[in-house]
C-alpha cells in the first residue's frame, strides 16, 4: 500500500502544534471549521467538509509535544482503516512534524495524487495557524 509523507519545518513550539492537533480549536483552525471531538485515545474527531467527505478519525496515539495518530474510522469510503500519524520533534523550541498516511487500500495516482496536494495546502495552514495565529481551513457551505 502507499503513503503520503510531507515533513515540515513550523516555527513554534511542539506543545502549540499539539494543541492544534487534539483540540477542537486547533483543529478547525487550520483543516475545516466543523469538527466535534471526544477527546483522549480512543475518541472520534468528526470532520464536516463537502460531498461524500466527512472523515472520522479515531485518535489511537497521543503522546503530548510528541505524536498524534489517527485511524480513519468513517465518512470517506477512500480512507476506511487508513493510519495518519503526527510525529513531533523539538529542534531549537521549534518544531519539525513528520506527518504520514498510510493508506489501506490502493487507489489509482489520480487520487494519491489530489489527497497529497491537499494534504500539503493543508499541513501549510496549519504551520500558518502555528505560526502567525491564522490558518486557511476549508468552510463547508451551508
Amino acid at each position: 500500500m502507499r503513503t503520503i509523507i510531507h515533513a515540515v519545518h513550523v516555527h513554534a513550539p511542539p506543545a502549540k502544534v499539539y494543541r492544534a492537533l487534539t483540540t477542537r480549536d486547533g483543529l478547525s483552525g487550520w483543516w475545516t471549521t466543523q469538527v466535534s471531538l471526544d477527546e483522549g485515545v480512543g475518541g472520534v474527531i468528526r470532520f464536516t467538509f463537502h460531498g461524500d467527505f466527512h472523515p472520522r478519525m479515531e485518535q489511537t496515539a497521543l503522546e503530548a509535544g510528541r505524536l498524534v495518530r489517527w485511524q480513519c474510522v468513517g465518512g470517506h469510503d477512500n480512507w476506511q482503516g487508513d493510519e495518519f500519524a503526527f510525529e513531533l520533534e523539538e529542534r531549537s523550541g521549534e518544531t519539525f512534524l513528520l506527518f504520514t498516511q498510510q493508506y489501506a487500500r490502493e487507489l489509482s495516482d489520480e487520487t494519491y495524487g489530489t489527497y497529497n496536494f491537499n494534504w500539503g495546502y493543508y499541513l501549510n495552514s496549519l504551520k500558518q495557524l502555528c505560526e502567525k495565529g491564522e490558518g486557511t481551513p476549508f468552510e463547508p457551505p451551508g
